[in-house]
């Protein structure tokens, strides 16, 4: 170890001390751009192309109209359900949708029922998590044989 501190200093002696630049801090001026504005996935949707990820991605996993629905319904089509739950998980989706619609005069229990069974059948025993993959993985390896070609590698 010491003799490591001593080849250091002999380096320094010869070459001079390390050079450490100052940089100060720069300020930014924020005020044009918009600050907390849309996510990505929001801007995605808006864009007139797609990749074909984007779109197998959309056939695969719907969005729902009704916001609450999507947000119970699509965390379940990424997931995996057990056999042994599916059941007790479409019952629970289903029963927490209509309560929460209890006393409207529009409620459409066909769609709540039906948007319920579609993703508890999308996840069950994580078969749809596969069809996920398989078509990530395709999609990878085409957009990876195009840059290939495109470098004059392949």
């Amino acid at each position: 170890m010491a003799e490591e501190l001593e080849e250091n200093e002999e380096l320094e002696g010869q070459f001079g001390a390390p050079v450490v630049i100052d940089d100060p801090e720069q300020e930014l001026d924020l005020g044009d751009y918009e600050v907390g504005g849309r996510t990505l996935s929001e801007v995605e949707e808006e864009t007139p192309h797609q990749t074909d990820l984007q779109s197998a991605m959309r056939a695969i996993i719907p969005k729902f109209k009704d916001k609450r629905m999507d947000s119970l319904l699509q965390p379940v089509m990424v997931s995996r359900v057990f056999p042994d739950n599916y059941l007790d998980l479409n019952y629970l989706l289903v029963m927490s949708m209509i309560e929460e619609h209890e006393g409207d005069d529009d409620i459409d229990i066909v769609g709540i029922i039906t948007g319920a069974q579609v993703a508890t059948s999308k996840a069950y025993e994580g078969k749809h998590i596969i069809d996920i993959l398989e078509i990530a993985g395709v999609a990878h390896e085409a957009e990876m044989e195009n840059l290939s070609k495109e470098l004059g590698l392949g």
